[in-house]
């Protein structure tokens, strides 16, 4: 059986965005201190996943995702179950702000998205190693 994604398999490209934004949360909101950011599927729909974002504690399997980045002096640190990480290997995370229409928050952008649509899962080599039967 094939081991679980390291980090080393990922490629989360961070927008300068969601970099300010999550550095400007953990800065000025006490109650995150000692949390890190989440990635997370939260979600299957015919149209692929649904994402979760936010701040949390720590899981022993999580994976950690640490990122420097010099200019700004902030190294961020993401967390990722190993479920969301194998579905979400090459993705970008992203914050918009659209005063216009009032609409704010963190998006994921997964560029495999395109494979998880429909019931993919019915097709076991989709599935992570570790749970194939």
């Amino acid at each position: 059986m094939e081991n679980k994604i390291t980090v080393q398999d990922m490629r989360l490209f961070v927008t300068d965005s969601a970099i300010r934004q999550i550095q400007l949360m953990q800065k000025n909101d006490y109650t995150l201190e000692g949390l890190l950011f989440r990635i997370k599927i939260g979600g299957k729909g015919c149209g692929g996943f649904t994402y979760d974002t936010g701040f949390s504690e720590l899981h022993p399997d999580d994976l950690v995702i640490k990122q420097h980045f010099p200019l700004i002096d902030f190294t961020l640190q993401l967390l990722i179950d190993p479920f969301s990480a194998y579905y979400t290997q090459e993705a970008t995370l992203d914050y918009l702000l659209d005063i216009t229409n009032n609409e704010e928050g963190f998006v994921v952008i997964n560029a495999s998205e395109g494979e998880h649509k429909g019931k993919f899962f019915k097709d076991e080599t989709k599935l992570p190693p570790w749970a194939r039967t």
